[in-house]
C-alpha cells in the first residue's frame, strides 16, 4: 500500500544555517505548516510526514502522510504515541554526512505537527511549574493566560532538527537545533529523540516501499 503524497511548493531558502539543503529544508517546513496547519485551520490532529527533496531547485518537497495507524496508539499525549513507535527502531548512532539528493528517494527526514497550549512569550519563569513540567505535568492547560500553539518538529537524515512555532494570531518563527556533526539524534527532547529514530531508519531505508 502506498503512503498518501502531497507536493508542498515553497520560495527562495531561508537563511538560517548557512547550508543550501538545511536552509531549503527550513523553507519547506514553513511552506507545510501554511498549508497543512494554517490554511486548514485550527484545531487539527497531530500529523506525521516523511520528506522528500532530492532537488532543491525544484522549490518543491513531497510529503509522504504516515498513516495514524502506523504511529499513533492510544496514549492521551500525541508525544507519547510518537515515542512508543519510535521504540521499534533501533538507537541511530554516527553517521557520515548524506546529502538529501544522494540519499535514496530523495528521503530528506521527518516532521512532525502538532496543536497544543503554551505560556505567552512575556510571561515570567516559573520555577516550580518548570519543574512540574520536567517531571511530566502539562501545566499549560491549567494556566490563565495560555495560548494556542501550532509546532511542527522536524529531523533530517543527518540528524539536525529543527523547530517551527506559531503562535495563534501570530507569525511562525523557526529555528535549527541539534546541529551534532557526525550523529544522529538530539537527546533534548522527547519528539526529537523519537524522529532521530525514525529518520534513521529512513535512511537506511524502512520507508523505501511506502
Amino acid at each position: 500500500m502506498r503512503w498518501e503524497r502531497r507536493k508542498v511548493l515553497f520560495h527562495d531558502p531561508v537563511n538560517l544555517t548557512g547550508d543550501s539543503e538545511r536552509d531549503a529544508l527550513a523553507c519547506a517546513l514553513q511552506a507545510i505548516e501554511a498549508r497543512e496547519g494554517e490554511r486548514r485551520g485550527w484545531d487539527q490532529p497531530p500529523r506525521l510526514w516523511t520528506l522528500h527533496l532530492a532537488d532543491i531547485d525544484t522549490g518543491a518537497v513531497e510529503l509522504r502522510v504516515v498513516p495514524p495507524r502506523e504511529w499513533a496508539g492510544t496514549a492521551r499525549n500525541p508525544a507519547d504515541s510518537l515515542s512508543s513507535w519510535a521504540l521499534s527502531f533501533p538507537e541511530p548512532g554516527p553517521v557520515a554526512p548524506l546529502r538529501f539528493a544522494d540519499s535514496g528517494d530523495g528521503f530528506a527526514g521527518v516532521a512532525f505537527m502538532t496543536e497544543g497550549y503554551t505560556a505567552p512569550d512575556d510571561a515570567p519563569e516559573d520555577p516550580e511549574e518548570m519543574a512540574r513540567r520536567a517531571a511530566g505535568e502539562r501545566t499549560f492547560l491549567t494556566r490563565p493566560d495560555r495560548v494556542e500553539v501550532r509546532m511542527i518538529t522536524a529531523v533530517d537524515i543527518n540528524g539536525h532538527s529543527y523547530m517551527l512555532r506559531r503562535l495563534r494570531g501570530r507569525q511562525p518563527e523557526i529555528v535549527a537545533t541539534g546541529d551534532h556533526e557526525g550523529a544522529a539524534g538530539d537527546s533534548r527532547g522527547r519528539v526529537p529523540h523519537a524522529l532521530s529514530r525514525i529518520a534513521h531508519a529512513g535512511r537506511t531505508g524502512f520507508f523505501a516501499n511506502h
